[in-house]
């Protein structure tokens, strides 16, 4: 029986089997499923060097994934994860199947450590971010929390993979380098995706409680006031590189999960070469969505108020091909994989006309995407 169960698997290997692998043997690898695609994506990098993302135009002819820090200052590196091996949704080669299982690397773990903010803390986080925005005439500012779950994280971690599947119109995300960090999520934000029909990108801000909206959802002056700020700062980036062509369609109302979101859509069919692709990158990343305005203020604001380090939270990741193209999405709906837990990473836009109290509720609705699909997970040693 068990040979009969061993020739079974080497000769399909599901993407759950192997995430599992991967991450028991410290293979550095990632998953994705694109919004509205049923194909999900596998890709392992079999060697165990770490490698730095150095810009779209260093790694144009190379395929894999990239993952990039919120803070390109911080402690944080880019990292490009590189499709040794690579399959979409089954591995059918036995051989293939056979070296990923024999690839093994001795990598030290990642154990969790700092505490999350407890109701308190962030309330007062929020009242400290309020009053530096109206003392200094600031528009916006972005605040997040951490929510840590201990439990088998390793083991669970694949299975909700699976289970995010239900989420159709999000990015689904698991990509992970032993040691340095490990990622999953269901982004509802397209940073920039570019091939050979141009360029797409989007502004999002504003949320609202699927459950408690009205039909169709109003908007608040502080939300559409949110959303306007990244708006006009993604069109006053973008005009400087499209000069000839750029369509702008919105706002509309959108949802992910169990929020609505305001949203704004940007697309041009004019190209660029690779150099002026990472000018625009670099300009546009962090956007006010996830950082603020006066950028620079509000990175120093952030830095000064916020608990946690964010890491590779309101970073950027996805795929990259050998054609060049890519698709990009902001690190959000988002938790950190440690060997002992995992770490859910939610935040707010906080302007002058924020409300501590409203702004801690939307946290709550944003985490609850992925709790409620944790609890789906009959697994006694989550506890929440």
């Amino acid at each position: 029986m068990e040979n009969t169960m061993t020739e079974k698997t080497e000769n399909k290997l599901s993407v759950a089997e192997a995430q599992a692998i991967c991450l028991r043997n410290n293979i550095p690898f990632y998953t994705y499923r694109l919004p509205g695609s049923h194909e999900v994506i596998f890709g392992a990098q079999l060697s165990n060097d770490t490698r730095i993302f150095k810009g779209f135009e260093k790694h144009r002819g190379e395929k894999g994934f990239v993952i990039t820090p919120f803070n390109h200052a911080s402690w944080s590196f880019p990292f490009f994860i590189k499709a040794d091996l690579s399959f979409t949704d089954y591995l059918t080669d036995g051989e293939s199947i056979q070296n990923l299982r024999n690839t093994v690397f001795n990598t030290p773990g990642r154990i969790f450590t700092k505490q999350d903010c407890e109701h308190f803390e962030y309330l007062d986080e929020l009242r400290t971010m309020i009053e530096t925005l109206k003392r200094e005439g600031m528009r916006k500012a972005v605040l997040s929390r951490t929510i840590t779950l201990p439990c088998d994280s390793l083991r669970l971690a694949p299975v909700i993979f699976e289970q995010m599947k239900q989420y159709h119109h999000a990015f689904l995300f698991f990509a992970a380098i032993p040691g340095k960090c490990a990622w999953m999520g269901a982004s509802p934000e397209t940073f920039l995706k570019y091939d050979r029909n141009g360029f797409f990108t989007m502004s999002l801000a504003g949320t609202q409680s699927v459950a408690t909206a009205k039909t169709p959802p109003e908007w608040s002056d502080k939300d559409i006031e949110e959303q306007q700020i990244v708006t006009d700062y993604i069109h006053d980036t973008l005009r400087h590189y499209f000069t000839r062509h750029l369509d702008i369609e919105g706002p509309i109302t959108l949802q992910a999960g169990n929020v609505f979101h305001l949203c704004t859509f940007f697309r041009s069919d004019e190209q660029l070469p690779a150099d002026q692709i990472d000018e625009l990158v670099t300009q546009l990343h962090p956007t006010p969505a996830v950082c603020g305005l006066p950028k620079k203020r509000a990175m120093q604001i952030i830095s000064e108020i916020e608990k946690q380090e964010r890491g590779y939270y309101a970073g950027f990741l996805g795929p990259l091909q050998a054609s060049g193209a890519f698709d990009l999405f902001v690190n959000l709906r988002t938790m950190e994989v440690f060997d002992d837990a995992l770490r859910l990473y939610v935040g707010g836009g906080i302007t002058p006309l924020s409300d501590p109290e409203t702004e801690w509720q939307e946290t709550c609705q944003k985490a609850d995407t992925l709790l409620n699909l944790i609890r789906q997970i009959n697994y006694g040693k989550v506890t929440f």
